[in-house]
């Protein structure tokens, strides 16, 4: 009778050296405390910061996808780069912003402004919102307010600041990993449900002309990007003898490189190499057979 064992282990978590993916939002969008009502998910651009106006400031909201990382993935190091694509007109104010654990849903709406209606409509105001869509007063318009206009801290968004970055005029910044990005990340991969993203704001939104553009996801060239490093043991999801082979089927993830080995004995004589595999760039499905010509064989799937 053929005696299979089966191992798997991750050669890179022993080694400290994680796999890496780099995302793009699924959402992104803002809301605008001077037009409360309008959406701008559709925008090339959202908006954070207080802009000339006293009375009025800009808050921006977020999101990725995590799918395309194994759920059993361990997060070393977590990034956001963006890039500001305007500063006011007027000599603007540099400030710190911040990012902050959204604690609810909103819905990103697909609404922009446009310049070439008669009147042009104002760029940085976005449209009348339609149902399910954010706006400064609602998660997801006409209902589901929130509960303070723009967000209350500690009820729709988090008090703790998960990274912060300096910003002052155009160009790209990047919001370092901290251990509350990488928790954040964590967290969501775990449990889904739980990912609404993150609110950027100002921490000045006192004074005037700390107001910044940045490209959203729906610009082309400058769009958000999150770098994820992370390390994952590959798991065998299904082992089965058939037709004088032996069959398993193992996913490799974004940034892993994997290999399949055997040997004889659990104890003895060096591992054998059955193939190598080229690093996955996105969640790769793969069923590798051997003939089943010994008694017992030793299989694991190592990544590096």
């Amino acid at each position: 009778m053929l005696k299979v064992i089966l191992l798997a282990i991750g050669l890179g978590a022993l080694r400290a050296v994680a796999a890496s993916v780099t995302n793009v939002p699924s959402a992104d969008t803002s809301l605008i405390e001077i037009a409360p009502t309008n959406n701008n998910g559709a925008q090339a651009w959202f908006l954070a910061g207080k802009i000339q106006n006293d009375r009025y400031k800009n808050r921006a909201l977020i999101k990725f996808d995590f799918t395309n990382l194994p759920t059993n993935a361990l997060i070393e190091s977590v990034a956001l780069n963006v890039e500001v694509t305007r500063v006011p007109d007027e000599p603007p104010v540099n400030s710190t912003f911040g990012l902050r654990r959204m604690l609810r849903p909103w819905g990103e709406g697909y609404k922009a402004a446009n310049p070439f209606a008669i009147p042009p409509e104002p760029p940085g105001q976005g449209r009348p919102a339609t149902a399910g869509e954010a706006t400064w007063l609602c998660a997801f318009f006409p209902t589901n307010e929130w509960s303070a206009p723009g967000g209350a801290e500690g009820v729709d968004f988090s008090a703790v600041e998960s990274s912060f970055e300096f910003i002052g005029g155009l160009g790209p910044y990047r919001f370092p990993s901290t251990p509350e990005l990488v928790t954040d990340v964590q967290d969501w991969i775990h449990d889904p449900q739980a990912n609404h993203g993150w609110m950027l704001l100002s921490n000045d939104e006192v004074t005037i002309l700390t107001a910044r553009r940045f490209a959203s996801r729906e610009d082309p060239d400058a769009h958000p990007t999150l770098e994820i490093e992370y390390t994952a043991v590959p798991v065998i999801e299904t082992a089965r003898h058939a037709d004088d082979q032996f069959h398993l089927t193992f996913t490799a993830w974004p940034g892993q490189t994997c290999a399949v080995e055997y040997r004889d004995s659990l104890t003895l004589g060096s591992w054998q190499i059955l193939t190598n595999l080229e690093t996955a760039t996105v969640p790769t499905r793969y069923s590798i057979a051997d003939p089943a010509v010994n008694p017992q064989r030793f299989y694991r799937v190592v990544s590096f």
